[in-house]
């Protein structure tokens, strides 16, 4: 994790603490770091989609940025067992065509694992119909119904 110097600093030392730091401040100025956080195989893969290389990753945050007025996570918990990791986090984000670009957050969670001291394998976890569906018109009421007999 982020470990601090005595004099408070925060230091980051570790794949998975510039990775953490990444996704806190994610934006377009980020984009350039991938390559030393992402091994060049990544399979990275989430609801929504399916890329394999870095650059695929790449082009595939970049529009996502272009997208979003923003999207920032808050890594709540990382667990670590050898060369794999869990990530627990918050993602808060804005889209212009979703809720009139309020902001709306969404939980998750990341399966990672490292090879050469870089992330070769991610899996993102997280309720697509919470982050998307619910916030479209004609889709919020259809997927509330469908929750809602679920329920019963």
């Amino acid at each position: 994790m982020i470990h601090s110097l005595p004099d408070g600093i925060p230091r980051v030392n570790t794949t998975l603490d510039r990775l953490i730091e990444f996704y806190r401040r994610l934006d377009h100025s980020q984009l350039p770091q991938l390559s030393r956080l992402y091994h060049q195989n990544i399979v990275f893969i989430d609801p929504v989609t399916h890329h394999i290389g870095v650059d695929a990753l790449e082009r595939y945050f970049a529009q996502l940025l272009t997208q979003t007025n923003y999207c920032r996570f808050d890594i709540q918990n990382a667990l670590s067992s050898g060369d794999e990791t869990m990530l627990i986090w918050r993602m808060t984000y804005s889209h212009p065509r979703l809720k009139r670009g309020k902001e709306l957050v969404i939980d998750g969670s990341s399966h990672l694992r490292f090879n050469e001291d870089r992330v070769i394998y991610q899996r993102d976890y997280y309720d697509l119909g919470a982050m998307l569906y619910e916030h479209i018109p004609l889709l919020a009421s259809a997927v509330k119904a469908v929750k809602s007999r679920l329920a019963e």
